[in-house]
């Protein structure tokens, strides 16, 4: 097939290396989402639907439906640093030299249509430029339900306004969160939490905390922060489980008297009525936080703008599919605008609870609340017995 044939390509965050190594972070990810909307994309339009990764030996042989891009070469021709400080300052970059942007555009030639998966901001912001319609698929920052779903967004006036009729409105969420508290009454903290204020911290490096090409932590918002804790009070503090330090807490003034640490299960902290306010940069405990009768303070830039109800969602924002992307007439409908699609079947594949978590092999602090509580119960038994 020549690079420039009419067809969907699926592609991802093409830039983003390793923290340690220059080599693709997210290939796996764009593989993954490839192999799982593949099908349903190639029913709705009868197109091909070609992946695109960051080309490595061997992942993109002759014949397949993988193309590869040269990121090494991309870095090169922006003059950008190899490495995550590179990554950072490409990802939301507002110009590129006109060699690198081309280099950029070249692999979408042609294409009907991108479907991303957690494309970086440069990538949507040339693909408009470029008049290429595209479809962001994001993990979304609600994952207290019986499986993870996409937070969808889109730069098209006429694709969003399909994609309204699709949102989960907030009434859809707030029985999973009650049942996740519930859940977690049975499974009290080790030390009981009086305290008013949940301050949550982060991976040092989070897509979410990147702005104007830097990456912010707690101490870039210190003046926010003593705003919102108020002069005294202990604050309880929970790092990241990926990052055990202060994330910035402890350079932005604030008396290491007052912190109170917890490696706590972040739903169970959610479920304790003492905690009213949930604070952090731009962390999804944040965005959760509502549903569990608490106030969310974003410091930062929230994740994904999400609205409540389908009224609210304006251009820029993002949309809550629970499962309606597993069917081709889902696609058919959102790229009708611009593209010829094939006639509706009317099927409505349902994936089995915790399909993709387990696919992803990411729980989010989930487990720890529906899996562990059987094993600790069964453990308890066991010992009462014996």
């Amino acid at each position: 097939m020549q690079p420039t044939a009419r067809r969907i390509i699926v592609t991802g965050d093409l830039l983003r290396p390793q923290d340690k190594l220059f080599k693709s972070s997210q290939n796996g990810n764009i593989q993954w989402f490839h192999r799982l909307v593949r099908r349903p994309l190639a029913a709705a339009t009868g197109l091909p639907v070609q992946g695109l990764v960051w080309d490595e030996p061997g992942i993109a042989p002759p014949g397949s439906d993988i193309l590869g891009f040269d990121t090494p070469a991309f870095y090169a021709a922006c003059g950008a640093a190899p490495d995550i400080e590179g990554w950072v300052g490409l990802f939301d970059a507002m110009a590129l030299p006109r060699d690198a942007a081309a280099m950029l555009a070249s692999p979408f030639a042609g294409a009907a249509a991108v479907v991303g998966f957690e494309l970086t901001e440069l990538q949507k912001r040339l693909l408009t430029l470029a008049a290429i319609p595209w479809v962001d698929v994001n993990i979304h920052p609600y994952r207290f339900g019986p499986d993870v779903l996409f937070a969808i967004q889109t730069d098209h006036p006429e694709i969003l306004a399909r994609l309204i009729p699709h949102h989960a409105e907030d009434h859809v969420f707030e029985p999973w969160a009650d049942l996740l508290a519930a859940t977690a009454v049975k499974m009290p903290p080790r030390v009981p939490v009086e305290t008013p204020c949940l301050l949550v911290g982060q991976t040092q490096v989070d897509r979410a905390l990147i702005s104007n090409g830097k990456l912010q932590d707690l101490s870039h918002f210190a003046p926010a922060l003593h705003a919102v804790l108020g002069p005294e009070g202990p604050v309880l503090f929970k790092p990241h489980p990926y990052n055990a330090d202060g994330f910035g807490l402890h350079n932005a003034g604030l008396r290491l008297s007052r912190i109170r640490q917890t490696r706590e299960n972040a739903y169970v902290l959610l479920a304790q009525d003492a905690i009213r306010t949930v604070v952090g940069v731009s962390s999804s405990v944040v965005a959760e936080a509502r549903f569990f009768g608490k106030q969310g303070v974003f410091l930062g830039t929230p994740p994904m703008r999400i609205a409540p109800r389908r009224a609210d969602i304006a251009p820029g924002s993002h949309a809550s599919v629970v499962d309606a992307w597993l069917s081709a007439d889902f696609w058919r409908d959102l790229l009708a605008p611009v593209l010829a699609v094939t006639a509706c079947d009317g099927r409505r594949p349902v994936l089995p609870p915790n399909a993709l978590r387990t696919s992803l092999r990411q729980f989010w602090g989930w487990d720890e609340i529906f899996f562990q509580l059987p094993w600790d119960l069964a453990q308890g038994r066991a010992q009462a017995r014996g």
